[in-house]
C-alpha cells in the first residue's frame, strides 16, 4: 500500500511527488516485480520524477550486530554506515523496478557509493528513509544514474547515501578511458573469502541478487562465477580503517572490478590529513596471476569532518 503526496519544497526543486510506502520493500517482491512481463509497457527515456519514502524504520539491533560481525567489526551501540546503505537499498531498488524505468533492473551494476553522515546513529533508532533517482548519463559501457537516499530523524538529515549504478548496453557513448598503471601499496591485510560469503551477506543485507549468491545465477548475467557484494568489501575495508563514528565523516567507495568468490583479496591502507582532518584510504586487489599485472578491485576513502 502506498500514497502519493505533494511536497512543496521538493516540487520547487523539480523532484516531483513523494510516494509513501507502508514498509521497507522485500528484495524477493521487488525482484519479482522487476522481472515480471509487462506487455505494452515501454521503457521511458527519463528517470521517474518521484521519491519513495518509508517512515519510522527501526534499526534492528540484532541485524546491526550481525552486520558488524560479518564485516570484521565489533558490535557496538553505534551503527556501521554500511547498515544505512542496506536499509536504503530496498527502497531505491523498488524505484528501479517501476514499470517503464529506463534500465532493466537485472544486470544493473553498482559502481560507486558515497555516504555522508552527520552524527552517530544508534541501534534501535527510528528513522525515515526517502529515495529518488537522478542524473541519467551516457557511459562508454551503457548509462549511469544515481540513487540518492536521505535518512532523517525528525526534521534533521542524519545521513545521505548516493549510489551510482551502471546500466550496461543501451545508450553507450564515448571511449573507454585509459587505465592508469596500478602500483599496489604495502599489504595491510589478506582476506580469504569463502564460497558462501555472498549468501551470508545477503542474509544480513537483504541483497539476494543471483550474481552474489550462486555461480549459476552469476553465469546467467554474464559473470564467470559468483562475485562478492561491493558493499561487503567496502564495509569490511571501512571496519579495518577504525573510523571514529562519533564524528561526522564522508565515506567514498568505488568498485573497479568484480571480486570472485571463493577467492583472496589483498588490502592496503594509507593515512594522511586534509586541512587538518584525518583521512584514511584503502585499496583492495586480487593477487596477480602469472603474466598479468594486478589491478584494483575496490577503493575506499574516509574523511573525518568537523
Amino acid at each position: 500500500m502506498s500514497t502519493d503526496t505533494p511536497d512543496t519544497a521538493r516540487a520547487a526543486a523539480g523532484t516531483g511527488r513523494i510516494r509513501d510506502l507502508r514498509d521497507v520493500p522485500s528484495f524477493p517482491a521487488v525482484w519479482a516485480a522487476a522481472i515480471a512481463p509487462r506487455p505494452g509497457v515501454r521503457r521511458s527515456r527519463e528517470l521517474p520524477d518521484v521519491a519513495y519514502r518509508v517512515r519510522d524504520v527501526r534499526i534492528d539491533p540484532d541485524r546491526a550486530a550481525a552486520f558488524d560481525h560479518l564485516v570484521g567489526g565489533a558490535a557496538t551501540d553505534i551503527v556501521h554506515p554500511g547498515v544505512l546503505h542496506v536499509l536504503a537499498f530496498p527502497v531505491s531498488l523498488a524505484l528501479m523496478a517501476r514499470p517503464g524505468f529506463p534500465a532493466p533492473l537485472p544486470g544493473v551494476v553498482h559502481v560507486s557509493n558515497r555516504i555522508l553522515q552527520h552524527r552517530p546513529i544508534h541501534v534501535g533508532e527510528t528513522v525515515d528513509v526517502e529515495c529518488r533517482v537522478q542524473g541519467l548519463r551516457p557511459h562508454h559501457r551503457g548509462r549511469t544514474f544515481e540513487a540518492v537516499t536521505t535518512i532523517t530523524s525528525g526534521d534533521d538529515i542524519v545521513a545521505t547515501d548516493v549510489s551510482t549504478y551502471l546500466a550496461r548496453g543501451e545508450g553507450s557513448a564515448g571511449q573507454r578511458p585509459e587505465r592508469e598503471e596500478f602500483v599496489p601499496p604495502a599489504v595491510s591485510a589478506r582476506w580469504t573469502l569463502p564460497a558462501d560469503i555472498g549468501r551470508r551477506f545477503a542474509q544480513v543485507s537483504g541483497d539476494a541478487n543471483p550474481i552474489h549468491v550462486s555461480a549459476l545465477g552469476a553465469r546467467a548475467f554474464g559473470f564467470g562465477s559468483a562475485i562478492a557484494h561491493g558493499m561487503y568489501t567496502a564495509s569490511r575495508a571501512f571496519s579495518g580503517a577504525r573510523v571514529d563514528l562519533h564524528r561526522p565523516f564522508r565515506w567514498d567507495a568505488t568498485f573497479d572490478a568484480p571480486v570472485t568468490i571463493p577467492g583472496t583479496v589483498l588490502v592496503g591502507y594509507t593515512d594522511d590529513e586534509v586541512g587538518g582532518r584525518p583521512r584514511t584510504g584503502a585499496v583492495g586487489w586480487k593477487p596477480a596471476r602469472e603474466g598479468r599485472a594486478p589491478r584494483p578491485a575496490f577503493t575506499i576513502e574516509v574523511e573525518t569532518l568537523g
